[in-house]
């Protein structure tokens, strides 16, 4: 049988190494105290855990300023995924270079410009439009959040209209009161 003092010296222990309670196997049934004692033992003072400081204390930054990244990254994200064969490479890039840091500047206009994309989408005459579906922080730290951000996209060509779903890893970072993209990638490629 487990005394109760033994009982009250594990909790302590257990409590001062951190630990959260103390688990026990079930014991047998305690007999009654005898009269003459008291019929429970007095519990030592044991310092109490510190409350958790509220979760927007420990972020790097504002829920509100979060929020505000994420949006972003999901207009970004649509923005980077619609396209039309009757848009020069210029208008798409126009869209997206207010919302992009000048270190990614230089890859979008590579992207915007490869010749093999663009003589398929005009060959087949393909405009897409895609809206964002789903956004979650992937990775944050103080000098950045990386938002996984899903869109649908809809195709539309000569062959008809097709739908497809597509992830991707945007990374921001701050710009004085704002954010900027400072990298997309396919979400189970990069941005990790």
């Amino acid at each position: 049988m487990t005394s109760r003092p033994a009982l009250a010296g594990c909790a302590a222990v257990l409590l001062a190494a951190g630990l959260s309670g103390c688990s026990l196997l079930s014991q047998p049934a305690a007999s009654p105290a005898p009269a003459s004692q008291p019929a429970h033992a007095t519990a030592t003072a044991s310092p109490r855990p510190a409350a958790a400081p509220p979760l927007a204390a420990i972020l790097p930054f504002p829920p509100a300023r979060l929020q505000a990244a994420a949006s972003l990254a999901g207009r970004f994200t649509a923005a980077w995924d619609s396209w039309s064969w009757r848009q020069p490479p210029a208008i798409w890039l126009a869209r997206l270079r207010p919302m992009a840091a000048g270190s990614l500047q230089a890859a979008l206009a590579q992207a915007a410009g490869t010749p093999g994309v663009l003589a398929q989408r005009t060959a087949a005459r393909q405009t897409a439009t895609a809206t964002t579906r789903a956004l979650q922080i992937r990775d944050l730290t103080p000098g950045s959040v990386t938002i996984s951000v899903t869109v649908a996209q809809v195709i539309t060509s000569r062959a008809g209209t097709s739908q497809a779903t597509a992830s991707f890893a945007v990374t921001l970072t701050p710009r004085s009161s704002s954010w900027v993209v400072w990298d997309i990638e396919p979400a189970s490629a990069g941005n990790n």
